[in-house]
């Protein structure tokens, strides 16, 4: 018996000298190789976990093409139009700061060729074309100091195909837009130039060394999602049988290359970063998801993001980009849309799209400052929060998950809660039970009774957000049963904020 002790003695401090071994070689070399093995090792940062409401801005010569009388321009045309006279980093940040955003930043790159940044590497970019001005520069300097986290975004979906015919290149390869470049679209054994890629890599790369962003959000061209998710298949990562196989996307190894120089980036900056994709772009546990316009249905393991538009999708040209056409979305609507999210480990990124000219319209403003009104009041529900083990009840859930879902039928299919919905969040002893709606003279909250999680007189006190009224409260085994003061308190969602012992 003694010899058995002492043996399990010494395999459990040799694996144990193994394993310290592992841990500190692991820290004396913060390096990660570019391939998904090693990448994988990273972990999200504790500071993105309590990030849950940012805002980013779409806006280019796209805008200008919406603008009447310029339906038929060019991209050319449009970047020659696009003049952004009244842009205003300071103003454009006094904007997410009064919508309640805790983080923010510039859509960097939007497929039209020109990147929102001074660069060296390209004379197509936003100092001397268009506005004339470093909007990421701008915007990631004036988000720095107010101490909030900079995401900035890469859109290159168009850049495969349209880039080698319109735009030109000034390292790598060195195109004339005026003519016929398309041979990089099949010059790589039929697909695309690796020339191409090479300057993608080295533009995303020169944005990142330049303004060390604390997320980068890399949408379609990346990973290829969209085309599979339009075809109907390969979107749960599994390719169905019906269905061509092509998938239009940066190759693995520039997927690697890129995701590991921020990750490296990162350890030299000594901070955290992090990168959002779109499902199954890369292999999980890399990142973190993101469900564009769309949302998910039932409580998430993992921490995940939406990018939502703030306008409805009336007409899909352009979409993202400012169009009188797409109505925006009301405050209410988008408290709703955040609520659930948090509820469920996420948290939306905001499309906020200006005008022309670098301002936002009045609407836009009227249904931002209203949300930062409401998370003024009853924003401890929802910063720094995490998921409970229920993420809420009543009838209402999510009936068009996955990209685009909410985008769809003009966003109709975005789900109209009732006073039956209530959705959870928790910070430390505090529970919070958010009504979606007003209930009226009292409540019912089934989950919070007796016989449930919460025992008999683990309830310390119930106090509603933004209101001084003192609460009646009882806990049965039906539910918790809370008296509504007479007076609404906000405008939309209804927060109870519930003390545990």
């Amino acid at each position: 018996m003694k010899k058995h002790l002492l043996l399990f003695l010494v395999i459990s401090i040799i694996v144990g000298t193994i394993y310290n071994a592992n841990s500190q070689n692991l820290k004396d070399n913060k390096h990660y190789n570019a391939n998904w093995s090693s990448l994988r090792k990273h972990n999200t940062p504790e500071w993105f976990d309590g990030l849950k409401f940012g805002i980013y801005c779409h806006w280019g010569p796209q805008t200008v093409e919406r603008l009447p009388g310029n339906e038929n321009i060019t991209r050319l045309e449009a970047i020659e139009k696009w003049k952004g006279e009244k842009f205003d980093a300071k103003e454009w940040v006094d904007l997410f700061e009064a919508a309640g955003a805790q983080f923010g930043g510039p859509v960097a790159w939007h497929g039209s060729g020109v990147v929102n940044w001074d660069s060296k590497l390209t004379d197509w970019n936003s100092v001397k074309k268009g506005p004339k001005v470093d909007i990421y520069g701008s915007l990631a300097k004036e988000l720095r100091k107010r101490g909030m986290p900079v995401i900035s975004s890469f859109h290159t979906g168009d850049f495969w195909s349209r880039m080698w015919g319109q735009l030109s290149w000034k390292n790598k390869t060195n195109l004339d837009p005026n003519k016929d470049n398309s041979v990089y679209a099949t010059s790589n054994n039929g697909r695309i130039s690796e020339a191409i890629f090479d300057a993608w890599f080295d533009r995303i790369t020169e944005a990142i060394d330049k303004y060390k962003p604390d997320m980068i959000w890399f949408d379609t061209g990346f990973g290829g999602t969209v085309p599979a998710e339009l075809r109907g298949h390969a979107s749960n990562g599994r390719l169905l049988p019906e269905g061509n196989n092509e998938l239009r996307s940066a190759p693995e190894k520039y997927q690697q290359k890129m995701i590991s120089h921020f990750f490296n980036k990162g350890i030299e900056w000594n901070k955290g970063v992090e990168v959002i994709y779109k499902t199954h772009d890369i292999p999980t546990g890399i990142g973190v998801r993101d469900i564009e316009d769309g949302n998910l249905i039932g409580l998430q393991y993992d921490p995940w993001m939406s990018d939502v538009n703030m306008q409805r999708h009336f007409e899909w040209k352009t979409t993202w980009f400012y169009n009188p056409v797409n109505k925006v979305k009301s405050a209410g609507t988008l408290i709703d849309m955040l609520v659930d999210m948090t509820s469920k480990n996420g948290r939306m990124l905001l499309n906020v799209p200006p005008l022309a000219n670098g301002t936002f319209p009045e609407e836009t403003k009227k249904e931002l400052y209203a949300m930062g009104a409401w998370l003024k009041i009853n924003g401890e529900a929802i910063y720094n929060t995490i998921p409970w083990v229920f993420f809420g009840e009543g009838p209402t859930e999510v009936t068009n998950p996955g990209h685009h879902g909410q985008g769809k039928n003009h966003g109709e299919l975005i789900p109209k809660y009732t006073a039956e919905d209530i959705r959870f969040t928790q910070n430390g002893k505090n529970l919070y039970a958010i009504c979606m709606d007003w209930p009226g003279d009292q409540i019912v909250v089934r989950t919070l009774g007796s016989n449930g999680k919460l025992y008999p007189n683990d309830i310390k006190s119930i106090t509603l957000l933004g209101s001084n009224a003192k609460l009646n409260w009882k806990q049965t085994e039906k539910g918790l049963i809370v008296k509504f003061p007479t007076e609404k308190p906000c405008d939309f969602a209804y927060v109870l904020k519930i003390e545990r012992i």
